[in-house]
């Protein structure tokens, strides 16, 4: 299964019936690259209630709107953007050749990051950033971190993880350097030296987790059943401008294993096992105890897969017609509330790779399932939120 828990990081109820043969199909698009595609003269409004499905191929990200979805689909050379109206209907909106493509909302569209050449027969790369608007166009396409070579078709190769938006910012880690874009004015903000540690983009800015008595890679020590593992303190620091700052009163014990499998999570900085009661901190609550997010394994019932959606929402499809949602609410980080998806569609399957992808905004839930048998098309819904 497709697991976001081995990466490092990519929301009430659903409304409606579904729209009978609102399928469609995600096609590569035919505009070129920086430019939007044929739009029509305005977006028009969605419902209060809507819901549809559509089909998708090679799917690669995908993030809820204002009453609408976007999908990032894999296309020769690199990436396809498409918008998906509430009637799921599909328009493609540009080409974006390169690689290592990733998506987040931003106003009332999105912003794309791609790694992509910079210069004749590709003997530079840099990243580049592309802001598209409701309805589809390009508003602004602006490139940094500009570097010479081309692009690497392998893991060997040079890569970029978008972190997420924050005021206007665009956060991305690329060779090992965190750097923060500023699309509203074309400028590089901040660029520093990535953490060692987790690194998660809060309320209220970047912010890693630091080991206090510098181990990393773990202490000495037996560890095994009914041994507990040794505490050590940890601490959060924050980014203030191009340095890391210590957050005062973050100081809190966590073994080697909550350090290492540290991720963000639902508003907040997550540590340790996630089928088991773990610690969680975020600016407005501290450190904070929540309940597990995954049942324990049970070969009784099939695995839960799980999402990870826009502002590290997380998503577990529990069983058929019902995902539960890790968020940041008004409760502090980790709120958690059930959404009502189809059951026929959303299904918890005992299968190999079942790759599962959720987004939630405050107008709209989105979300594709996949499997190995009917790969690489995903079936998807939208529905009203």
């Amino acid at each position: 299964m497709l697991d976001p828990f081995a990466v490092r990081r990519a929301p009430r109820r659903a409304a409606g019936l579904l729209v009978a043969g609102a399928v469609v199909g995600v096609s590569a698009v035919a505009c070129t690259e920086g430019g939007g595609g044929a739009q029509e003269p305005a977006v028009p409004r969605p419902p209060s209630e809507f819901a549809a499905t559509f089909d998708v191929e090679s799917p690669i990200a995908l993030v809820a709107g204002e009453g609408q979805a976007w999908v990032l689909t894999s296309a020769e050379t690199g990436a396809s953007l498409a918008r998906i109206d509430h009637t799921g209907r599909s328009t493609d909106v540009v080409r974006l050749p390169g690689q290592s493509h990733a998506m987040a909302p931003y106003g009332d569209g999105v912003v794309v990051t791609r790694l992509a050449c910079a210069a004749e027969e590709c003997e530079e790369t840099a990243v580049r950033v592309s802001v598209v608007d409701r309805g589809g166009a390009t508003l602004a396409e602006e490139e940094f971190a500009r570097e010479w070579g081309g692009l690497v078709s392998s893991f060997d190769g040079r890569g970029v993880e978008l972190v997420g938006v924050h005021d206007d910012v665009v956060w991305v880690e690329v060779d090992e350097q965190l750097i923060g874009h500023d699309v509203a004015d074309g400028r590089t903000a901040a660029r520093v030296e990535a953490p060692q540690g987790v690194t998660c983009l809060l309320a209220d800015g970047m912010h890693t987790l630091v080991p206090l008595d510098g181990g990393y890679f773990g202490h000495g020590g037996i560890v095994g059943p009914g041994i507990p593992e040794q505490r050590y303190d940890a601490e959060v620091h924050r980014l203030d401008g191009e340095t890391w700052t210590p957050v005062p009163g973050s100081a809190h014990p966590l073994t080697d294993t909550e350090f290492q499998l540290a991720t963000c999570i639902g508003g907040g900085l997550y540590a340790g096992e996630r089928s088991g009661a773990s610690p969680v901190w975020s600016p407005a609550s501290g450190w904070v105890e929540r309940e597990p997010l995954r049942r324990y394994p049970d070969l009784a019932t099939a695995p839960e897969p799980t999402a990870l959606g826009s502002a590290d929402q997380l998503f577990v499809l529990e069983s058929a017609g019902v995902i539960r949602r890790w968020f940041a609410g008004p409760d502090g980080p980790m709120s958690s509330e059930v959404l009502e998806v189809p059951a026929e569609l959303f299904v918890q399957p005992y299968a190999p790779q079942v790759h599962l992808m959720v987004d939630v905004s405050d107008a709209a839930i989105a979300g594709c399932i996949q499997t190995s048998e009917e790969r690489p098309t995903a079936r998807c819904w939208i529905g009203s939120h």
